[in-house]
């Protein structure tokens, strides 16, 4: 745009110039000319200035760490009249690590081929946000500048790699450490059982008889079996990124092989800051996709504040995933 404005610049210098020596029509039109073209170009261009709207999307919207992602810029009109470029300045950030950065892009040419594909960067786990902060289009002769609204903001998730080491002692479903006993669902035979009054719905075969005919009111037997215990996942939200995607690669391939076992379980961590604790079920791959959609949009500083330990009387079977090894805590 510079270049167009030198341009005409020296244009109109050599008109002015040309005038000052020769006071002929020749001299007079090109003056005239140049004085207008400006205005020309301007009134040429300004329905598809005012008409002309910027599109970004992400490519794809979720692809695994390393792979190849990014998103498409591009600017429409529905009127086809000359538009001479369209300067784009756009911010780029990562949720999780905070990293960003700040590109500069210019569309040129016909409406068909006015966009470009930016590359994102997926080195590091993380959901990338890319937004524009400011656009200007131009007229045909790059002299006028309007602004354009920005579109929405684009984002995409680079994902946790498969194949991470699964640990030998992952958790799963078994009974309660502390040995306790809850009711079993539906019932049925077994050595411990809980007595308790009648509720409607209760099947007749579960009456106690002998001590009915003691009390007023029906007792009913309440089978009973050893409390199962959930298994749950547990990881520090914080560290450098290099730490992060370890941890997140370790969290993916544990609640991966969990599901295929056909193991629902939790997924815990405290935020970094404020200590509170992010806690999502995990029951199927669209689950796992929520929680680790809101694992990547939590920041993760170098340090932060991390979950207190599990009491011995819960019924929890946990996992701690640190970067370099699984601990029992």
């Amino acid at each position: 745009m510079a270049r167009r404005r030198g341009a005409y610049a020296l244009l109109l210098a050599a008109a002015l110039l040309f005038h000052l020596f020769d006071i002929g029509y020749l001299a007079c039109f090109l003056l005239a000319l140049a004085l207008t073209l400006p205005v020309l170009g301007m009134l040429l261009s300004l329905p598809a200035m005012l008409r002309c709207r910027l599109e970004l999307q992400a490519e794809p919207t979720g692809v695994e760490r390393g792979g190849e992602a990014g998103w498409r810029l591009a600017a429409h009109g529905p009127v086809r009249l000359p538009l001479a470029q369209v300067t784009i300045r756009l911010r780029m950030e990562n949720a999780l690590t905070g990293g960003k950065e700040t590109r500069r892009v210019t569309l040129t040419g016909p409406e068909e081929v006015r966009s470009a594909v930016l590359r994102a960067d997926a080195s590091h786990c993380g959901r990338l946000t890319c937004r524009v902060e400011r656009a200007r289009v131009c007229d045909c002769m790059g002299l006028f500048t309007l602004p354009l609204r920005p579109p929405a903001p684009a984002s995409l998730l680079v994902l946790p790699q498969a194949g991470a080491p699964v640990p030998p002692d992952l958790p799963g479903e078994g009974s309660s450490p502390s040995g306790a006993l809850a009711p079993r669902p539906g019932g049925g035979p077994g050595e411990d059982y809980d007595l308790r009054p009648y509720r409607p719905g209760d099947p007749i075969r579960t009456v106690h008889w002998k001590l009915t005919s003691k009390r007023d009111e029906l007792v009913v037997r309440e089978t009973l079996e050893p409390r199962r215990s959930e298994a749950v996942l547990t990881f520090d939200h914080f560290g450098r990124p290099e730490e992060m995607d370890r941890v997140l690669d370790r969290l993916n391939a544990c609640s991966l092989a969990l599901l295929e076992r056909g193991e629902a379980h939790w997924v815990r961590w405290a935020h970094p800051v404020s200590g509170q604790v992010r806690d999502y079920p995990v029951s199927d791959r669209r689950s796992l996709s929520v929680c680790l959609a809101a694992v990547l949009a939590d920041p993760a500083p170098v340090e932060g504040r991390t979950l207190p330990p599990t009491r011995p009387e819960t019924d929890m079977h946990r996992l701690h995933l640190e970067p370099g090894r699984e601990e029992m805590p």
